[in-house]
């Protein structure tokens, strides 16, 4: 299942990219060819300015007087023998073709003598071919030469202007095949990052999706102990009809034990999932700590006792904090049990609460076995268990300590383990007000 989820997400990702890279490719061509259509334009403008700037001065020529003969150039002002016509140089070759008003060729002119075709009676049949179809602009290819003409009309004159635009035809077409061969380059190095992206998606969801399937392999695995036993049991008292129930009294001991370990799992697995929905609520208050952990002291102090254990406490007096009152208190339950469950024989159970600056902090420690690193990070995982073998010897189903983390981000605190290789363990629990 993560698997194909990674391939679909790794899909999107490069559908999505593709999309983007096309888009953007396709985005710098078209601008690029509406940079050319604009250059075109400019090339009409100029040849028509060109063309007319040519016939204004043929005009003049035809009109102007003959200079005198005793005109010394010598004698002419320095300005005037620097005065040079002027020229505007056409920044892309083109032709202009003027018909008459029967249609037929009578002029054809080049933006210079340099671009005159061979084939100027092709340029002058196309011209007439355009003229009568009376279209304003397109394109045409004659002799290899790609064109783009114009049809200007005024005082009864039809002038064909035909735009060479074959380099930039030929430029925007390696533009395009450089942009493909980018587009493609950029997907290609794109794909090994989009996969590791989308490992590092779905890492969360492999986690909970290998959490879940953990939590419901313990859940299956702690109800069934006892329900195997709650079975067993009957079938003992069921064997036996004749006799009553006094005399079944221990079966029947043990079917409430196994009974009641059943409720207390299912109301810590009730507390995680309402947690997971976020349905916890806190009533928050303004409350005694001090007094809070000195009374869960001394109701756990007797379970200390019975198990051969010596529960000293370090606790500021007076100690006020802002929180849920009976969250706290069970927080600080579960850590003492977890501490008695665990300890060694004859060991030291040790509780303190202090205030650092506007901290407040609860430590539970105890002598036990030594717990290595690569354990303590999971001691607040659900069902997990130090003991392997999961016996009901060291009680517990392994929730008690995802039950306190739980309580301790609900108030914003950080709850650490910490083990020494002595085999000091012990449970930290810091808080603001």
């Amino acid at each position: 299942m993560i698997k194909k989820l990674r391939i679909r997400i790794t899909a999107v990702i490069m559908a999505g990219l593709t999309l983007l890279i096309a888009a953007v490719v396709i985005g710098i061509y078209i601008f690029m060819q509406r940079s050319e259509t604009e250059e075109t334009d400019k090339a009409v403008d100029s040849a028509l300015s060109a063309v007319t700037r040519e016939e204004m001065e043929k005009r003049g020529d035809d009109k102007k007087p003959e200079p005198p003969e005793d005109d010394d150039p010598s004698k002419r002002s320095p300005s005037a023998n620097n005065r040079q016509p002027a020229k505007r140089q056409a920044s892309r070759n083109w032709i202009s073709v003027l018909l008459s008003s029967d249609g037929t060729v009578k002029e054809i002119a080049y933006s210079s003598s340099y671009n005159k075709p061979d084939n100027e009676d092709e340029i002058g049949e196309a011209a007439e071919s355009i003229a009568a179809q009376n279209s304003e602009n397109g394109y045409i290819r004659l002799s290899d030469v790609s064109y783009r003409y114009f049809i200007k009309k005024s005082g009864g004159r039809t002038r064909v202007i035909f735009i060479d635009r074959t380099n930039q035809t030929e430029t925007m077409g390696r533009l395009l095949i450089v942009l493909i061969f980018v587009g493609i380059g950029a997907l290609v190095i794109l794909f090994p990052i989009s996969v590791l992206v989308s490992g590092w998606i779905v890492r969360p969801i492999s986690r909970a999706w290998s959490s879940q399937k953990e939590f419901f392999a313990n859940a299956s695995h702690e109800l069934k102990t006892p329900l195997t036993v709650i079975s067993a049991n009957i079938d003992v008292i069921t064997s036996e009809p004749d006799k009553t129930v006094a005399e079944e009294e221990k079966w029947f001991e043990y079917v409430r034990s196994e009974t009641g370990k059943m409720s207390k799992l299912i109301n810590q697995m009730l507390y995680l999932s309402k947690d997971d929905r976020e349905e916890t609520k806190l009533l928050m208050s303004e409350f005694n700590v001090s007094e809070a952990i000195e009374g869960v002291c001394l109701a756990t102090e007797a379970l200390a006792f019975e198990k051969g254990h010596n529960l000293v406490t370090e606790i500021g007096s007076d100690i006020s904090c802002t929180g849920d009152k009976e969250m706290i208190e069970r927080l600080a339950n579960i850590l003492i049990d977890n501490a008695i469950r665990h300890s060694a024989d004859g060991g030291e159970i040790k509780v303190e609460l202090h205030r650092k600056k506007n901290k407040n902090i609860l430590a539970v420690s105890n002598k036990g076995e030594y717990i290595p690193p690569e354990e303590l990070s999971r001691l607040f995982d659900r069902f997990y268990r130090t003991d392997k073998s999961r016996t009901s010897s060291t009680g517990g189903f392994g929730l008690g300590l995802s039950i306190a983390k739980a309580i301790a981000d609900k108030h914003k605190g950080t709850l650490t383990a910490a083990s020494s290789p002595d085999g000091l363990t012990t449970f930290t629990f810091t808080w603001r007000d």
